[in-house]
């Protein structure tokens, strides 16, 4: 116990080192979620709230700064790592814990959770604490634990809609191992927290049509074909990356192994059904890796109890985990290893977290008078928002995209502006003005190359630009 919490606190000091004097910036998801958290409310258009929530916590505690953001993921997993040894070793033994508390902190998938305040990191706690619950549960058959199930899963649903998964799971794993269970009113009671807990999200989008669940359906609807194996093929290489190679090729025997055994055929239940879920929806279409990332706590589970009997695979794993985690968070040694043509700045991951606090110092530099700031996407909004001095609101003007937050707030953007794109400024908004009075270029460079380029534009008494308000969602 000792050497995780000892473990665990080094990743705790080292992520709060690398947020403090690593150029990453924030990324556009974290920036936006930090704007939602400004404006408090039941839910927003393509998540729920907790994000929203959280951020506010950290923000009224410890003021706006990249920190303050990203102190939630720091907290979570060290919180999720102390809470997964206490439950394998209670559930399986000692080395099993020492594992399942540490090399998923070495993943590429779990470490990125781990520093970026995205939805996922508060979603993959609560349903890692649920998973726990519901595993007890099923074993005494308590009211009291399927209460704090109900309670966990609602708070799960209230961090991302893939909670939804926990209820198929447990019914499968029920009806197959568990039957007196789920002939039991008390596992249904669990029905009641979670429900009231999703309440708002659900009454939040009768208000606003629904727009939330389009959302998904469009995310899954989307560029959607009879059978595309490229797209399936792109789906497993992600999920090898975000398992840093090793898992992922272990993992697919441990869950065909794993359901001879009741115990682990829990882990099984709560892990593969919801990855052959987005196996088979990348068949059709694009599916980013992340959406089955939360599945791999089970897994990671099964893992442990594999590797404590293999001492030369488990050290194995551990060393190209590390190894990894290294170039995941420092992509700059790819360059000084010679092997930077593996991972070209342009398709470098961490490029989406580079230039934001620069673009922001030179808009508060044009911003002399107060001006509103603007943009056709809420990435740039959501960014500007956070690093322009003073953090003032900003708007996103529809020109064609697909539908976002901004569209759901009200936009008082008139009067002298700064406008700022990746592209030279749309005729549309061009001509709602009076002309430019000034405007300049910003190239942001990343590893020795230009990986984005802003155009931004101080405009004179802009007015109302005519948006094309988007056909999608």
């Amino acid at each position: 116990m000792i050497f995780v919490i000892v473990f665990n606190l080094f990743l705790v000091f080292f992520r709060v080192l690398y947020v403090l004097f690593y150029p990453l910036d924030l990324t556009p998801e974290e920036a936006q979620y930090w704007d939602w958290s400004r404006h408090l409310d039941l839910s927003y258009y393509s998540k729920p709230p907790m994000v929203a929530y959280l951020n506010f916590l950290t923000r009224e505690i410890f003021g706006v700064s990249e920190l303050s953001v990203r102190i939630t993921p720091i907290f979570l997993s060290f919180l999720l790592s102390i809470l997964t040894y206490l439950f394998v070793r209670r559930v399986f033994d000692h080395k099993s814990a020492l594992i399942a508390s540490t090399l998923p902190q070495l993943t590429i998938g779990f470490s990125i959770n781990s520093l970026l305040m995205t939805t996922d990191a508060p979603f993959i706690f609560f349903w890692s604490v649920c998973l726990m619950l519901i595993f007890f549960a099923f074993e005494k058959n308590s009211l009291s634990l399927w209460l704090l199930v109900g309670l966990f899963a609602g708070l799960a649903f209230l961090s991302k809609y893939p909670a939804l998964f926990l209820l198929p799971s447990a019914l499968l794993y029920g009806f197959f191992y568990k039957r007196e269970v789920i002939k039991s009113p008390r596992a249904y009671i669990s029905l009641i927290p979670a429900f009231v807990l999703s309440f708002p999200v659900l009454y939040w989008n009768y208000k606003h049509d629904f727009v939330s669940f389009k959302h998904v359906s469009t995310l899954a609807s989307k560029s959607a074909s009879l059978f595309n194996p490229a797209t399936f093929l792109e789906f497993l290489g992600g999920q090898a990356l975000l398992l840093s190679l090793l898992p992922f090729f272990l993992i697919p025997y441990l869950w065909i192994k794993g359901l001879k055994d009741k115990k682990q055929a829990f882990f099984v239940l709560f892990s593969l059904p919801p990855f052959l879920f987005f196996a088979l929806l990348s068949l059709f279409k694009k599916v980013e890796a992340n959406w089955s990332g939360f599945s791999y706590f089970a897994a990671f589970v099964l893992l442990s109890l594999f590797l404590s009997k293999r001492k030369t695979l488990a050290l194995l794993t551990y060393a190209l985990s590390f190894f990894l985690f290294l170039i995941i968070h420092f992509t700059p040694l790819l360059d000084y290893m010679g092997m930077g043509k593996l991972l070209p700045p342009k398709r470098d991951p961490a490029k989406v977290g580079i230039g934001w606090s620069q673009l922001g110092d030179v808009v508060s530099q044009m911003r002399n008078k107060e001006e509103k700031i603007i943009s056709p996407r809420y990435q740039i909004s959501a960014q500007l928002a956070f690093y322009v001095k003073n953090n003032p609101r900003t708007y996103c003007i529809n020109l064609g995209r697909r539908m976002n937050q901004y569209d759901l707030w009200e936009k008082d953007y008139q009067g002298d502006a700064i406008f700022v794109d990746y592209y030279p400024i749309d005729p549309r908004v061009l001509r709602a003005s009076d002309g430019i009075i000034e405007e300049k270029e910003l190239p942001i460079f990343w590893r020795g190359e230009e990986i984005v380029r802003f155009y931004i534009y101080k405009l004179k008494n802009l007015r109302r630009v005519e948006e094309s308000m988007p056909g999608s969602y």
